[in-house]
């Protein structure tokens, strides 16, 4: 089988796993008790398309496109067990974005990204992306994806203790782990890589906030899912290169 169609058999294995978890996401309980009285989100048909794109995405990116990055190539590029340690950070990362995904819907319900899930993710990350570091002797790699996330948690509690100082909630706790999380997994692929994904996030918060004033959805005192666009924004990061600011500069 050519490695060309393995992105395509994710997306559609994307399709088939996003219908049941669509599904999920309207019965399962993670609301609290001062919760239950919000209105039940619809059908969810987003995190269909949201599912398979992000594991299509994720396929090519670290399947197909490694040797053609500028800049440099992933950690494990030049090993021997090369396929292997792709294999390892694919499903990993797939794994990351189901959950994902699930912690989005949550978030645009009720602004909130619950703990239960927040906490197996980070482990299942560190865990697989330390599997992939062993299997490829990239003892730096592992190190980094570990500072990559402390430093970008470290630097979302500095903007959650600065909005509460000014008597805002417009970065959380939730916040703070999710961009833990999110760096760990940037951190993979090389501190450029890690700031583009933090500064799209940042950008796309942006712009999902303009959208949201001038649509009249929230008023300016109001609150707005700031998970997702962090998201959205760690998977532009993935798509640069581990070098390409170094290469376009």
């Amino acid at each position: 089988m050519s490695a060309e169609i393995i992105p395509w058999l994710v997306v559609a294995a994307g399709v088939v796993v996003g219908v049941p978890v669509a599904r999920w996401l309207r019965w399962v309980t993670y609301r609290k008790p001062d919760e239950e009285d919000l209105p039940i989100p619809g059908s969810r048909w987003w995190v269909v398309p949201a599912l398979a794109v992000s594991w299509g995405v994720l396929a090519w990116r670290i399947l197909l496109t490694d040797a053609a990055l500028p800049g440099g190539a992933d950690p494990g590029a030049d090993s021997d067990h090369a396929w292997v340690v792709r294999t390892i950070v694919m499903v990993t990362a797939m794994v990351i974005a189901l959950s994902c995904i699930c912690l989005a819907a949550m978030d645009f319900d009720v602004h909130r990204l619950p703990d239960r899930l927040m906490w197996p993710s980070m482990g299942t990350l560190l865990l697989g992306l330390a599997i992939a570091g062993v299997v490829a002797s990239e003892w730096g790699a592992i190190a980094r994806v570990v500072l990559a996330g402390l430093t970008c948690g470290a630097a979302y509690l500095a903007l959650a203790l600065l909005s509460l100082a000014r008597g805002s909630l417009a970065v959380g706790l939730g916040d703070v782990k999710l961009a833990a999380l999110l760096g760990m997994g940037l951190g993979w692929f090389g501190w450029q890589t890690v700031l583009v994904g933090m500064y799209a996030g940042f950008l796309v918060g942006g712009l999902y906030a303009v959208y949201l004033l001038v649509t009249r959805k929230v008023g300016r005192s109001g609150e707005l899912a700031y998970g997702p666009p962090m998201m959205v924004g760690a998977l532009i990061g993935v798509l640069v290169g581990p070098g390409a600011l170094t290469a376009l500069f």
